[in-house]
């Protein structure tokens, strides 16, 4: 389970990735900062209409037919989805950090989480960055990298097997990460799965999104979760492909030995 007793609101720690959606030149600002970090924190998405207008200016978005307004996916607790593999953020649990649509053979580069309600206690946004979390076990367990960097690592849903850092070349990488019942590890990647988890706790940033705010990641770098929560907690979600140049993955210099 996903814990933290570290939490920052935007400013401070996450003052450097912030924007307003209502700045000048903010798809610029937004492509030039996602490139360099992969992450940007929003201010100003006061409604579902403001968050699909939003979403619409940044990607090409999918759209979730029936599931939430304007397209949009609603994350909220549903009462109805306790007991179901993989829909845990249908729920008041806790919710490790994941990257979105592990299942798919390409998934989507963008995702923005958006806070129309906040929870009355946790729920916040837990966040790790790949490029961090790649560089750390480089330098810490390398053999546990080669492990990850294996091209059927892990069988994501039914059929898609894939590494969790795939190396696209030029020193460029993707993750790809679920630690639910929807990810099935091979033989191989099993014995360091306790290395990869203590990692993933030791990078965890945690946010705490009020009204109006939230967060645009590059799904190929960033791993994305949330703390427990009470109250009636209520988010929008977007994903799609980026309608701005973005090179795949992240670059690293560091290298597994």
């Amino acid at each position: 389970m996903t814990t933290s007793t570290d939490v920052a609101s935007l400013g401070g720690l996450f003052a450097p990735y912030e924007v307003d959606i209502q700045q000048p030149r903010v798809v610029d600002l937004i492509a030039a900062r996602m490139r360099h970090t992969g992450l940007v924190a929003v201010r100003g998405l006061t409604s579902p209409e403001v968050v699909a207008m939003f979403s619409d200016r940044v990607m090409h978005r999918g759209v979730y037919p029936g599931e939430g307004p304007l397209g949009l996916h609603e994350v909220r607790d549903t009462g109805e989805h306790a007991h179901l593999v993989g829909h845990t953020e249908l729920t008041r649990a806790a919710v490790d950090v994941h990257t979105r649509r592990a299942d798919l053979v390409l998934p989507p580069r963008l995702v923005l989480m958006a806070c129309l309600h906040p929870g009355r206690e946790g729920g916040e946004t837990v966040l790790v960055d790949g490029k961090v979390l790649f560089g750390d076990l480089c330098r810490r367990r390398p053999d546990t990298v080669h492990a990850f960097l294996y091209e059927r690592a892990a069988t994501f849903g039914r059929t898609v097997a894939a590494p969790v850092f795939e190396d696209v070349g030029r020193r460029r990488y993707t993750l790809r990460l679920r630690q639910d019942g929807v990810v099935r590890w091979s033989a191989a990647t099993q014995p360091f799965l306790p290395v990869l988890r203590t990692a993933l706790q030791r990078h965890q940033q945690v946010l705490a999104l009020g009204y109006g705010q939230g967060v645009l990641v590059d799904n190929a770098r960033w791993a994305t979760g949330r703390l427990a929560f009470t109250g009636p907690r209520a988010f929008l979600r977007a994903e799609g492909a980026a309608r701005f140049r973005l090179a795949s993955g992240f670059v690293s210099g560091a290298v597994p030995r």
